[in-house]
């Protein structure tokens, strides 16, 4: 007798249903014996022990447990890492540090000379350079007290800005040259000699010093600037380093209108 197959959809959609009613009318004994001997070997799942049963998921959950504890301990190690890397300062970053702390100390002793009780038409200018710069002066201060550096360089050397991921182009070149063969050690820092000016004169002429001064000043952080927001691999030295190239770039342009305004003033 041929096997049945389904009724309904299934068997309305199964192509070939007619060919195996066929075959299973005509085949040889033999293949109806291997078929029925096969099926009655399968295995009973019913007809396990409970206790086996019970030993098996106890098994498999041990196994899904150690295999969770192993994710959560090498996410945790890589959490770790990556937390050590983040507050893990580099020559860039202690030299950056270093060298616009310097730099920012002395832009606020010319803004400090400026407001020392004599007239001047720069107070607002010398007070937000004061402000400014002290907050920032006082990250870096916290960074190089954290890493366990001295807040100054023990040379005047500008290296740590050739070790980038890149070679320095023309334009960096340039600036380290000039740094090299600076009196200061520095591009924009001011010397003994512009600084006793600037305690010397009076009324338009020290504003006007204390212009071009903070000028060429300004100018001279912003490599520095640039480099430690492009090659410094942490966030926070990073986010200083943009947000000084910004403010600066904009106080150069204010302190040219100022140059240019004085200049227009009749003496």
């Amino acid at each position: 007798m041929a096997p049945e197959l389904p009724t309904g959809s299934f068997a309305a959609s199964y192509p070939h249903k007619n060919a195996l009613m066929t075959l299973g009318a005509h085949s040889p004994a033999s293949l109806r014996h291997i078929h029925s001997f096969q099926v009655k070997q399968m295995p009973n799942v019913n007809s396990r022990s409970p206790f086996m049963s019970l030993r098996i998921i106890a098994s498999a959950l041990i196994v899904l447990a150690l295999a969770a504890a192993g994710g959560v301990a090498y996410k945790q190690l890589r959490e770790m890492k990556s937390a050590q890397a983040a507050t893990t300062a580099t020559a860039i970053d202690i030299g950056f540090a270093q060298s616009m702390h310097a730099h920012h100390q002395q832009a606020i002793w010319m803004s400090q000379l400026l407001l020392d009780g004599r007239p001047t038409q720069l107070p607002l200018l010398a007070k937000s350079i004061i402000n400014s710069q002290l907050i920032e002066m006082g990250e870096m201060r916290g960074w190089l007290n954290l890493w366990q550096q001295p807040l100054q360089s023990t040379s005047q050397s500008m290296n740590w800005m050739l070790l980038g991921d890149t070679a320095p182009d023309p334009e960096l070149t340039r600036y380290l040259l000039a740094c090299k063969n600076s009196k200061t050690g520095m591009v924009g820092l001011a010397t003994s000699e512009d600084m006793n000016r600037l305690r010397t004169l009076d009324g338009r002429a020290r504003d006007e010093l204390f212009l071009n001064l903070m000028l060429v000043h300004h100018e001279g952080s912003l490599p520095m600037a640039k480099f430690a927001a492009a090659q410094s691999k942490l966030p926070a030295v990073r986010n200083l380093a943009v947000r000084i190239a910004m403010d600066q770039s904009e106080e150069i342009g204010l302190i040219k209108r100022m140059i240019n305004a004085l200049a227009a003033k009749p003496h």
